[in-house]
C-alpha cells in the first residue's frame, strides 16, 4: 500500500515548486525594484532639466532686458544722472537679475543631482541586500 508523501520524488518535487516560486517572486521584486529606480532617475532628469531651462532663460531675459529696456531706461537715467553714472546703474540691474535667476537654476539642478544620487544609493543598498538566488550563497 502507498501512502501520499511517502515516495521521496514527491517531497523534492515540492521543493523544487517551492524553490521555483521563490526565484519567480524575487525576480518579480526586483523587476519592481528596477522600475522604482527608473522612475526616481527620470523625476531626477526632469528636475535638471528644469534647472538647465531656468538656466536659458536667465541668459535670454538678460539679453532681452538689454536689448529692449536698455535704450529706453539709459535715456531716462541720463536725464538725472551723467552718462557713465547712468550705465552703471542698468549694468548693477542687470547683473542683480541674472544673479537671482542663475541661483535659482543652481538650487534646481543641485536638487536634481542629489536626487538621482539618492535614487542610485537606494537601488545599490537593494541589490546588496537583496536575497541570494544563485543558491551559491554569500557574495560573488
Amino acid at each position: 500500500m502507498h501512502v501520499q508523501g511517502d515516495d521521496p520524488s514527491e517531497g523534492r518535487a515540492r521543493v523544487g515548486d517551492a524553490a521555483a516560486r521563490l526565484a519567480q517572486d524575487t525576480a518579480q521584486l526586483v523587476r519592481h525594484e528596477i522600475l522604482a529606480v527608473q522612475s526616481e532617475v527620470r523625476a531626477a532628469v526632469r528636475r535638471i532639466g528644469a534647472g538647465g531651462a531656468l538656466l536659458g532663460a536667465a541668459g535670454v531675459c538678460g539679453v532681452l532686458a538689454l536689448w529692449s529696456a536698455h535704450e529706453t531706461a539709459l535715456r531716462a537715467l541720463e536725464s538725472k544722472l551723467p552718462g557713465p553714472r547712468a550705465s552703471a546703474v542698468l549694468g548693477c540691474a542687470y547683473a542683480a537679475g541674472a544673479v537671482a535667476l542663475g541661483a535659482a537654476a543652481r538650487d534646481r539642478v543641485r536638487a536634481g543631482v542629489q536626487a538621482s544620487a539618492k535614487a542610485f544609493e537606494q537601488a545599490d543598498e537593494a541589490v546588496a541586500s537583496g536575497p541570494d538566488i544563485t543558491g551559491r550563497g554569500g557574495t560573488p
